[in-house]
């Protein structure tokens, strides 16, 4: 699967940011590009940002909650899956079943972390 490692503000918002929080969580970053009229960030950056910005005492509770649901939803995007050597001891007909099995289930998550990126993509375009 190839796994889009970047967001836009318009995403953001379609997660439930607010436009302000959107503009407050990437102000800081740097654009890696363009995606038609918006700019594109570093999803790994924008992860860093929104862990940065939860650090203040003064963020009220939802909007706590809602950069919280925001940072779960950009993480399960990350492609940070660290595969497993499955015991050699075994028998290898069983070794090889679990790790095809693996890899689908790994391939599964990324193509619903993917659909629900684009989703929210749509739903920032066309948040009122």
């Amino acid at each position: 699967m190839n796994q889009q490692q970047y967001t836009t503000r318009i995403q953001l918002k379609g997660y439930g940011a607010s436009q302000y929080q959107a503009r407050i969580m990437t102000h800081n970053l740097t654009p890696i590009g363009r995606e038609k009229r918006s700019y594109t960030y570093a999803l790994a950056d924008v992860i860093a940002s929104i862990k940065n910005y939860l650090k203040s005492p003064r963020i009220q509770k939802k909007t706590r909650m809602t950069l919280e649901k925001i940072l779960n939803a950009l993480l399960q995007r990350l492609d940070n899956v660290i595969t497993v050597p499955f015991i050699k001891g075994t028998n290898p007909d069983i070794s090889k079943s679990a790790q095809k099995l693996f890899n689908k289930i790994t391939d599964i998550d990324n193509y619903f972390a993917e659909t629900k990126a684009n989703i929210a993509t749509l739903k920032g375009k066309y948040k009122s």
